[in-house]
């Protein structure tokens, strides 16, 4: 058998096995077709063992709960699939819902209290919470008062988790809104479905094992799947606590919790007689997007907008675009030469290159063609980043940025920005945020369902039912 394995493995040499892992590890995955006799002869005697241990656990009291839940989902009451016509049972709705809500990267930035925090770790607080309270208020029949406390509460805890952890948890690589969005969810649903200390404890427990996600997965459809698995995982702790299912009561702060494991330690004091005074919401608050893109690129395309609608500037005027950030941007903003729409919302090449193109950074422009288009990807050639040493010495807490262009008849142009519009700093107005809605939703309904759906919501206090809402939610999305 040594000699066996070891032509298998050799297959693949060290080199190889260094410079492309992951690779090697799939291609032997796929690839591999004899296995030795003995191994199989060895698997055999551990399969039979696995199959025993299922069965044997099967008696336990933890997969009579889980019978129990997997029973209740075929009769679990439905909640809505927004922007269709489809109903799923509760955890898978908020599943749904949590990617829909990350897909565009349209959804809301939570913000730093601390210089080194890493723009707040860019967690996106409203959409992990809000898919799980959703769903438990239309699971509980709660009103829609209820429903918005449960989900401030819920993106005040998640913001005060994601503040107080080692910033190098996203700096190395995890998606906060994937590890710190389930306890927004499971907060805002332990409140709706009421439960008592020991439960949401409990239910904090399960949620921080369930959470994961890494940033490496920027630019395709897994970073929105991050958000609605936090949705989900939130809403199923709390099911799971609720029918009695054990867990760490100190996860977070334990010698193995989360805060140790995933991130090296916390800084307790950001969280100690600072929950709801005042509301994160409130200070240093949550930037609402006014562009469908990673967040980071946002100063930086509001001075490009702004100089090239001011100056009429046209693509072939230009001769180079250049971007100053600080070091941690292009440890975001990852896809230098991105080739579909997702790797595009990442990329200040691609957006500097359509603010020129289009004059313009919605949704029309966030868009596989636009991104492959010849004159986008010439134009993209002439866009250059450079960490800028001012903006460096500044801290890390706010989106700072700078813009020139150079033009071919020598003249250059340039501009600061250390906020962007949708920032608390330069908050987007209501009537902002009414046309922001309607463009959304012109994409799955028509206009005057939409304004309909957008009068109720500004008054969701005075709903007595979410269930009665939500079907002024659907939509036509295939």
């Amino acid at each position: 058998m040594d000699k066996q394995v070891h032509r298998q493995v050799a297959e693949h040499p060290p080199e190889a096995r260094a410079s492309g892992v992951t690779e090697e590890i799939v291609r032997f995955a796929i690839e591999t077709r004899a296995i030795p006799e003995e191994v199989r002869a060895l698997a055999t005697h551990h399969l039979v063992d696995g199959i025993a241990v299922m069965l044997a656990g099967a008696s336990e009291e933890s997969g009579r709960l889980v019978r129990a839940h997997l029973r209740d989902l075929a009769g679990q009451p439905q909640a809505g699939v927004l922007g269709s016509a489809l109903r799923a049972p509760l955890q898978l709705a908020a599943w749904a819902n949590g990617v829909a809500g990350h897909a565009m990267d349209f959804d809301d930035t939570q913000l730093a209290t601390d210089p080194q925090s890493v723009y707040g770790l860019l967690t996106h607080p409203t959409v992990p919470a809000l898919a799980g309270a959703l769903a438990a208020a239309e699971g509980t029949g709660a009103s829609g008062a209820a429903l918005l406390d449960a989900y401030i509460i819920g993106v005040e805890v998640e913001c005060r988790i994601a503040d107080a952890i080692n910033p190098r948890h996203y700096r190395d690589g995890f998606h906060s809104t994937a590890t710190m969005g389930g306890f927004g969810a499971a907060t805002a649903a332990a409140r709706l479905y009421g439960c008592d200390l020991d439960q949401t404890l409990r239910a904090f427990g399960l949620t921080a094992s369930m959470s994961a996600g890494l940033r490496e997965n920027f630019g395709t459809m897994t970073k929105p799947f991050h958000a609605g698995r936090a949705a989900e995982n939130g809403l199923f702790a709390v099911t799971l606590a609720r029918r009695g299912w054990t867990a760490a009561k100190d996860i977070l702060e334990a010698k193995r919790g989360f805060y140790s494991a995933a991130a090296g330690g916390f800084d307790s004091t950001k969280i100690s007689g600072k929950l709801g005074r005042p509301y994160f919401l409130v200070e240093p608050g949550i930037s609402i997007k006014p562009y469908p893109s990673g967040s980071l690129s946002h100063p930086a395309q509001d001075v490009l907008l702004d100089l090239v609608r001011t100056h009429n500037l046209r693509p072939e005027q230009i001769e180079r675009i250049d971007v100053g950030v600080n070091s941690h941007v292009p440890n975001a903003l990852i896809h230098t030469r991105p080739t579909t729409a997702l790797e595009g919302k990442f990329s200040l090449q691609f957006q500097m290159a359509i603010a020129v193109l289009d004059r313009a950074a919605g949704i029309a422009q966030f868009v596989d063609a636009k991104v492959t288009d010849p004159r986008t990807r010439a134009l993209m050639e002439r866009v250059h980043v450079h960490v800028d040493p001012e903006i460096e010495a500044l801290g890390y807490n706010e989106m700072r940025m700078t813009v020139g262009i150079t033009l071919k008849d020598g003249r250059r142009l340039s501009g600061r920005a250390d906020a962007a519009k949708g920032h608390p700093k330069k908050p987007m107005s209501r009537a902002d945020l009414t046309e922001k809605f309607m463009d959304c939703a012109a994409l799955v309904m028509p206009q005057d369902r939409a304004a309909s759906a957008l009068a109720h919501l500004w008054d969701i206090r005075l709903i007595d039912r979410v269930a009665d809402l939500v079907p002024m939610l659907t939509g036509a999305a295939a």
